[in-house]
């Protein structure tokens, strides 16, 4: 199971889905966003039970680290991690 969202990041469309469970690989509904050249979005973030990693479009983080989506200023923390 999971829930997505999309922000803006950066000045432009940033897909996040919150997954559970083992498959959180498996996200369909982001998939199809990162595919849609109409939407423009260029890479999608997943939050779950997870290390850090990156496949294709989509980083991986752990649950954890969503609190580096708090605002600072005019861009999220999330720009000051380094992977």
């Amino acid at each position: 199971m999971g829930t997505q969202n999309v922000i803006e990041y950066n000045n432009r469309a940033l897909p996040i889905e919150v997954r559970s469970g083992k498959d959180y690989t498996i996200h369909s509904a982001m998939n199809n966003c990162l595919a849609n050249s109409e939407y423009q979005m260029q890479e999608g973030i997943v939050f779950a039970n997870c290390n850090v990693s990156r496949k294709g479009k989509v980083t991986y983080l752990p649950i954890y680290m969503v609190m580096f989506l708090q605002k600072d200023s005019e861009q999220f923390v999330l720009d000051k991690i380094e992977f």
